[in-house]
This record gives structure tokens, C-alpha cells and sequence, in this order.
């Protein structure tokens, strides 16, 4: 399928058959069981319980000792897991699960899209669930020989910190060694964060976007306090707001699985939101949507057994201002 990319031009969907991807699951399971000791600490993608919590967790408290002379860059590749060279990925596995993927990427393979037939040659196949452990055992050895003092992968996204001079220096050689596996940076989507009043001298750092501290965000999640955490909980607020129209037994299901706590346990475990205001505005929405939904007018006492697990009585729609101080916490201590 080729959908329009928001920005423009259009992302290639590619859905393999189904006995091949239970098959690809099960080696998935098996090699991240095996190489998960391989890519800790470098690569929390595969293999690391609440790795993206990890690397959110870890840039911030960077961040906020960062030195003068010191930088946090962002690096984006240009589609990564279609590009990578997949003689690289082969040869990357030869000690590890060598005769699955052979099996599976020594020939190309036919993807059909309307009348045209294209071969799939280069990258690990979109909707493969192998592909993110083949593409983060590729570039590991990159990743590990690098000397930023913050060296941080999750999966195709990779978080350096260090001195500015090292981090020159680490950035010239993943372009190097990036283009001998098939991978090229993507300029304008890379960011760079330091002081205001540190002076860039190289010019490939002087490209990269510069984005002030305090508006920062990792892998989704805004780390400090301001205006960008005050926008993304608004937009979660919106989107509740809309997801909550909708017949009320399916209503009940959606908002329960999807479109209450769930939709934003990620910012709950990753960013400082403890007491921010919209917390209570998404609780009100809640709670709107369940006294509409069982066409009944709550008492506090009411909502708040309502917002209890099913075995307890409730409904299991949670109150996410009761969860935001424990999510948080538990997070980061755990990372």
C-alpha cells in the first residue's frame, strides 16, 4: 500500500504473508532472547524492559548538568531499515540465526502493489518482526565504538552527549561508516542542543537544527516543564475529546483500552507532568464521557470507584492525576 506522508511524498506499506511472519516472529523472540545482553547499554530498543523510558529518562538528567562546552545531538537516518545494505545484514548474522534469515533475504522478494510487481532488494521488509533486530544488530558495532559520554540508540534514533569536539568526531564517523551499510543522515531532521552561548565551529553541527533546552523532547516525550508539555497534554486532551463520541458499549471498550490512561502512559512515565493542570482537565473529560456513556450523573465517590480495576468494582477507566506521581517515579527509578 502507498500512503501520502503528511509532509509529502509516500511511505511504502508492505504486509507479508502470514505463515512467514509467524515464522519471523518466533526467530524474533529467540534472537532478541540471545543478543539482548550483546546490545545493552548502547541499543535500547531490542532486548531492554522500558528502553525508551531509559533513554528519555537518561537525556534528561544529561541535560540538566550539561556543561558549557558540551552538546546533545539527535541524529536522524533517511529511511533507515529500507536502506541499509542487506549484504550487511546478512553478513552481520552469520554467528547468529544464519540459516532463518538466509532462508528469508538472500533472494529478493516480490512485493505486489495494484498491477506492478517490485522487487524488495535492500532493507529489512517493512512489517517483518525480525526487521528492528536486524537492522540494530547491523549497526551495533557502529553504536558500541563510539566515545560520547551519552550514547544512546533506540532502534534507528540515536542520542549522543559529550564534548563538542567528540561529538564532532562521532558524528563524522557514523556519516562514514553509515554509508558503507547503506545509511545517510537526514540533515534537516537532525537536532542540536546546548548552551546559547556556545560557539559551533564545525560546519556540519552548525546545520543541524538547534533547539533550546527547555522545548526538547526524546522519542515522543517533552522532558522539561514548559510550554511543549503544556501542548502535547492539550493535544491528548483534544484527542480525547473526539474519540469519546461514539456508541456507548463500543465507547465503554475504546475508552477503556485505548483512549484514557493507556493513550497517555507514555508521557505519564517519561515526562515531569506531577500536578500539571491538564491532568484535571483529561480526568473531566473522563468523566464526562463515562456519565455519558452509562447515562448517569457521578458523585465524586462514584467516580472514583468507577475509575477502579474491574475486580475491584470499577469500571477500569483510570483517573490518570491519581497515576501521574507513581508512573513517574517508578519509571525512573527503574531505568
Amino acid at each position: 500500500m502507498a500512503l501520502n506522508k503528511k509532509t509529502g511524498g509516500i511511505p511504502p506499506i508492505a504486509i507479508g504473508f502470514t505463515l512467514w511472519r509467524l515464522a519471523s516472529k518466533c526467530a524474533n523472540s529467540f534472537g532478541t532472547n540471545k543478543l539482548a545482553s550483546y546490545f545493552y547499554p548502547h541499543q535500547l530498543g531490542i532486548g531492554t524492559p522500558g528502553g525508551c523510558e531509559a533513554a528519555v529518562h537518561s537525556a534528561r538528567r544529561y541535560l540538566v548538568e550539561l556543561p558549557r562546552d558540551y552538546v546533545l545531538v539527535k541524529l536522524d537516518f533517511s529511511n533507515a531499515f529500507n536502506s541499509i545494505h542487506r549484504r550487511e545484514m546478512l553478513l552481520a548474522v552469520q554467528r547468529r540465526m544464519q540459516s532463518y534469515c538466509s532462508s528469508a533475504y538472500n533472494q529478493p522478494s516480490f512485493l505486489f502493489f495494484g498491477p506492478y510487481t517490485v522487487q524488495s532488494q535492500e532493507g529489512a521488509q517493512q512489517g517483518d518482526p525480525i526487521g528492528p533486530l536486524l537492522f540494530c544488530n547491523t549497526v551495533h558495532p557502529l553504536l558500541s565504538s563510539l566515545q560520547s559520554k551519552l550514547n544512546i540508540g533506540f532502534l534507528d534514533d540515536v542520542t549522543l552527549g559529550g564534548h563538542v569536539d567528540v561529538v564532532v568526531s562521532d558524528v563524522a564517523e557514523i556519516i562514514r561508516l553509515g554509508a558503507e551499510i547503506g545509511l545517510s543522515l537526514n540533515i534537516s531532521k537532525c537536532e542540536l542542543i546546548a548552551h546559547s552561548d556556545l560557539q559551533l565551529n564545525d560546519a556540519l553541527l552548525q546545520s543541524f537544527s538547534r533547539v533550546d533546552i527547555a522545548v526538547i523532547t526524546l522519542l515522543g516525550a517533552p522532558l522539561f516543564h514548559g510550554q511543549v508539555l503544556d501542548n502535547t497534554w492539550d493535544q491528548r486532551c483534544d484527542d480525547l475529546s473526539r474519540a469519546v463520541d461514539i456508541a456507548s458499549q463500543d465507547a465503554l471498550i475504546l475508552l477503556r483500552a485505548s483512549f484514557s490512561a493507556p493513550i497517555v502512559v507514555h508521557m505519564l512515565l517519561c515526562s515531569p507532568s506531577v500536578s500539571h493542570p491538564s491532568l484535571e482537565k483529561f480526568d473531566a473529560l473522563l468523566k464526562q464521557a463515562i456519565q455519558r456513556i452509562t447515562n448517569s450523573d457521578l458523585s465524586d465517590l462514584q467516580w472514583i470507584q468507577a475509575s477502579l480495576p474491574a475486580r475491584d468494582g470499577g469500571l477500569g477507566v483510570r483517573r490518570v492525576s491519581s497515576l501521574a506521581l507513581a508512573a513517574f517515579l517508578a519509571s525512573a527509578a527503574s531505568t
